[in-house]
């Protein structure tokens, strides 16, 4: 069996085996999804997680680990050390702060916590291109006396480790539900139709494109092999507005089936997809212009720039 586990200190979700000899779901070990358990890293440390599912199979592929055991459920004892740790984590991120503005770096820390042992902390921030923090860390382990963990991450990892509420009034889905986030680009704006929405209509709080531009997707394409391609030319199965019995495709309404014809000059009719008798031509295909900096939503499954150093 399979279980996700989001991992509080590394602030990431991962999967692992569930073994007969940790217990079944269900048995006296009474673990479940939503619960908070420590678990044990293959190098032997312990962190604090929460189970997210139980699964016959990994549900997403990359974020199976191996070494990982379950110790137990959390204890009272095990979640006030996780809240001081956090709050430890703040004084990290005031002092890497202060060494990054020593050392000029144009780096933005905003998170911190401490591993539940005490012994390692994670300073995770948020760069515009890569840092060269090499110097940064060794005064930052000098200072901290701890093993010192330094992330650099996206915009899009950023706004999952902060939280909030997108303009739909419902919480962000790369911290609510998403497992792994995927890449999302303009091709998927423009199969929908939503290229006249505007870049502020169509970014996140993260100032990427939103996540559920990913979600439709494939039910638009499906709707879409039965309508001509705009700019195509169109056979009409009965003349419409009087006389006209072909036309040039300049819209879809891809939900209802429906297209938006120009049948010469400014007159224009909108006719069911039934309607066309047969394709007559298909605009010419042009070469796909090079992407801009705004085409696309990479995916940031994982860390841009991270290095470790021990006191």
């Amino acid at each position: 069996m399979v279980v996700g586990i989001f991992d509080f200190y590394d602030l990431s979700n991962f999967e692992t085996t569930y073994k007969d000899d940790q217990g079944a779901v269900g048995s006296s070990a009474g673990l479940e999804a939503g619960m908070m358990i420590v678990f044990k890293l293959e190098e032997g440390g312990e962190e604090l997680g929460k189970i997210l599912y139980f699964s016959e199979e990994s549900k997403e592929n990359g974020l199976m680990k191996g070494g990982i055991k379950i110790l137990r459920k959390a204890t009272a004892h095990d979640m006030q050390k996780f809240e001081a740790n956090k709050e430890r984590g703040k004084d990290a991120v005031e002092v890497c702060t202060q060494l990054a503005t020593k050392y000029k770096l144009d780096m933005q820390p905003f998170y911190g916590i401490y591993s539940l042992d005490g012994l390692r902390v994670n300073v995770i921030f948020t760069a515009d291109d890569r840092v060269d923090f090499r110097e940064l860390v060794k005064d930052l382990a000098k200072k901290l006396q701890k093993q010192i963990h330094l992330k650099q991450i996206g915009p899009r990892d950023k706004a999952r480790i902060v939280d909030g509420y997108g303009r739909c009034g419902r919480r962000f889905c790369c911290k609510g539900f998403l497992l792994k986030l995927e890449s999302i680009n303009m091709e998927m704006v423009r199969v929908q139709g939503l290229e006249g929405k505007g870049s502020s209509k169509l970014s996140g709080a993260c100032g990427k494109l939103l996540c559920c531009l990913k979600y439709e997707v494939d039910a638009y394409k499906e709707l879409k092999k039965g309508l001509p391609p705009v700019g195509s030319k169109v056979k009409f199965k009965k003349p419409v507005l009087g006389s006209h019995d072909e036309g040039l495709v300049v819209s879809l309404d891809v939900l209802n089936k429906k297209i938006k014809v120009n049948v010469g000059g400014r007159d224009y009719v909108t006719i069911d997809a039934g309607e066309v008798a047969k394709v007559l031509s298909k605009p010419i295909e042009t070469a796909p212009r090079e992407r801009g900096a705004g085409d696309e939503t990479p995916p940031e499954s994982g860390t841009e720039n991270e290095a470790d150093a021990a006191a």
